[in-house]
């Protein structure tokens, strides 16, 4: 198959450098970015630090946040703290999020935070507690990818259910959180959520499954640094382990998620050559992906 060389300006000598060939069926992250364009952002992205990367996905989505809230005081100028928390609940959470949050009736202000911070008073509790776990869903993909704000925030734990009175105790007051519905998700490898009660940030969260891909990614994962001075820690998938966890996510939403195909595409343009391909490929064919896979690989210029 023919390929095509596509140039960038480097942005130290401002003359054009080849920075990779990619083949026909490459498609750029939205319709109205230039590839040339594309290519040097992803360049820019690739030469952060991940802890730097943090720092762009906590500032746009706490930026989408506030400007979520000054909407809601704009429009509702006299409108209680109640009120507001109700309002902003609707118009960030699901539906049933939403209501489990108006159903709690607390009159306190809203307080505007970011995923990282909010992921790093998570995890703090689940490292005290001897729980292991991983950061999954938009803020891996973010972080390993092409940064962009997120709503909620997933994460996978091998939680047992003689962790789960000690790890509701912990989670509250500040958190929402229902005894039953974990030691529920734990008997049945399913999920629950919490909300912060401050931020009213929700998390999703999948108790670690004992199939061969859940304990193949769970023992793959990778200590990162999101936080400096003083440094901070969380624990993410390896860059193929997203991409095909995001893969399977894309098959659940019967090939129709936009932005779980972009989130897939930014992790293979970032990673590029460094992915593991040999260990895509295996697992695309054990989970039915790999027709999947080869077009994604297309679309990133790897095939």
């Amino acid at each position: 198959m023919a390929r095509i060389t596509i140039n960038v300006p480097d942005e130290l000598s401002g003359q054009l450098t080849q920075m990779g060939e990619i083949q026909p069926n490459y498609r750029t992250q939205s319709s109205d970015t230039d590839i040339n364009a594309e290519f040097h952002q992803f360049k820019l992205w690739r030469s952060l630090p991940l802890w730097k990367k943090a720092e762009i996905v906590s500032g746009w989505t706490k930026g989408v946040w506030e400007m979520s809230l000054m909407a809601i005081q704009n429009r509702y100028p006299q409108a209680s703290p109640l009120e507001i928390r109700h309002q902003f609940a609707i118009r960030t959470l699901d539906d049933e999020t939403a209501l489990k949050v108006i159903r709690q009736n607390l009159n306190q202000p809203l307080i505007i935070t970011d995923p990282i911070s909010q992921v790093l008073v998570v995890t703090a509790i689940l490292d005290e507690l001897g729980i292991p776990y991983l950061i999954g869903g938009s803020v891996a993909s973010s972080l390993l990818g092409e940064p962009r704000s997120t709503q909620e925030i997933d994460l996978v734990a091998d939680l047992t259910l003689s962790q789960v009175k000690p790890f509701v105790a912990a989670l509250q007051p500040r958190f929402y959180v229902d005894e039953e519905t974990v030691k529920s998700a734990v008997r049945y490898q399913s999920s629950f959520n919490i909300i912060d009660n401050e931020s009213i940030v929700k998390f999703d969260i999948f108790i670690l499954k004992n199939n061969p891909f859940s304990q193949s990614e769970f023992q793959r994962r990778q200590v990162q640094i999101v936080r400096t001075n003083p440094e901070q820690t969380v624990v993410l998938p390896s860059p193929e382990d997203i991409i095909l966890q995001k893969l399977l996510w894309y098959r659940d939403t019967n090939f129709s998620s936009e932005k779980q195909w972009r989130d897939i595409l930014g992790v293979m343009k970032l990673q590029g050559a460094t992915l593991d391909f040999e260990y895509l490929r295996y697992w695309g064919e054990q989970l039915k992906l790999s027709e999947t896979l080869d077009r994604a690989l297309g679309e990133s210029g790897l095939l």
